[in-house]
Order: structure tokens, then C-alpha cells, then sequence
């Protein structure tokens, strides 16, 4: 949960404008900021826990949070850490390591979620967490380095996508929303 030192700082954070992120919160974390604050909330890099087959993991988002970071404005980063697209079936210890790289698929599938659970295409970006955290051969096949990234607009555009939601996903979602007044 958050401690009364966190529930200062949540305040603190909304008198000067200042956006939370819930990437790395536990459900109850999460749970007492929506309690404390009415401002939109954003998970910079975050994935859907429904697709992972791990209700368990809280490092994903569930359906109702992503409801409750869409209902309140806020915007979701797709993480392009294949263990957070396809999961692993390898043991816990050995999971990062052993875990296949995740498809393009994997990926369109998360944001499809996203949006469906959103209803709209207005709350999901690029998150990515490509700062060097893993290695290269971690992402999803065929996205090696920042220029393969067009990959995933190809793919959404492949799907049916319309060349300005397309355009929403790779910038202009995160563009609208840190374009509001706090």
C-alpha cells in the first residue's frame, strides 16, 4: 500500500501538477492512489495481466485498472519486454533469461486489449522501457533497435488501423495527454 509519508507525497504531487504513474504499483498501491487523488494516473511502460496468463503478477495491469486509467484521461505505454507480451513457461528463477522473444503479434495483441478495455484508441502509446534495461534480444522479433520500431505501426496498419490512430500510438496519445493543463 502507500505509507503516510506516500500519502503526503501523492498530495504534494497534485498540488504542483506533477502526474502519477503507476507502472510498478501493487494492486493495493494502486488501489489507495485512486482513493487519494482524482487526477488521470498514467503506467509509462505497463501490459495487460488478462493476456499473461498470471493473475498473480501484479506488474501488469488488470482490466480495471486499465478501465480506471482510461475513465480518468490518463494513458497507457505498451512495454516491449517480451516477458511482459507473451509471458514464459519456464520456471520463475530461469523465466527472464529462458523466455522466447515475444512476435509483433504479441504486441498488437496488448494494445488491442488496451483499447478494447478503453473504448477507444485514445489511451494507449509507446512505452517501450528500450533505455537499457535488458538487452536487444529481449524485444519482440524483428524490433533490434529504436528504427525497427515503424514495425508496430506496420502491423497496426496491417490490422485495419487508420493512419491517424496510428499516429495516436506512436506519439500523439501521450502528446494530447501531456498537453492538458494539471
Amino acid at each position: 500500500g502507500i505509507s503516510t509519508q506516500g500519502r503526503e507525497l501523492v498530495a504534494e504531487m497534485d498540488r504542483l501538477g506533477i502526474v502519477h504513474d503507476a507502472s510498478h504499483l501493487s494492486d493495493r498501491a494502486f488501489d489507495e492512489l485512486c482513493e487519494l487523488t482524482d487526477r488521470p494516473i498514467v503506467a509509462s511502460h505497463s501490459n495487460c495481466r488478462e493476456l499473461l496468463g498470471d493473475p498473480g503478477n501484479q506488474r501488469h495491469l488488470s482490466d480495471a485498472q486499465i478501465r480506471e486509467i482510461a475513465r480518468r484521461g490518463g494513458a497507457i505505454g505498451l512495454n516491449l519486454f517480451s516477458k511482459f507480451l507473451a509471458g514464459s513457461t519456464a520456471g520463475p528463477a530461469a523465466r527472464v533469461l529462458e523466455a522466447p522473444r515475444a512476435t509483433i503479434d504479441d504486441a498488437i495483441r496488448h494494445i488491442d486489449h488496451v483499447c478494447e478495455l478503453a473504448g477507444s484508441r485514445k489511451h494507449v502509446g509507446l512505452g517501450s522501457d528500450m533505455d537499457g534495461g535488458f538487452a536487444a534480444d529481449r524485444l519482440p522479433e524483428g524490433i533490434d533497435q529504436p528504427g525497427d520500431l515503424h514495425k508496430l505501426s506496420d502491423a497496426l496498419l496491417s490490422a485495419g488501423w487508420p493512419v491517424e490512430d496510428v499516429g495516436d500510438f506512436e506519439h500523439g496519445n501521450w502528446t494530447n495527454f501531456w498537453s492538458r493543463p494539471r
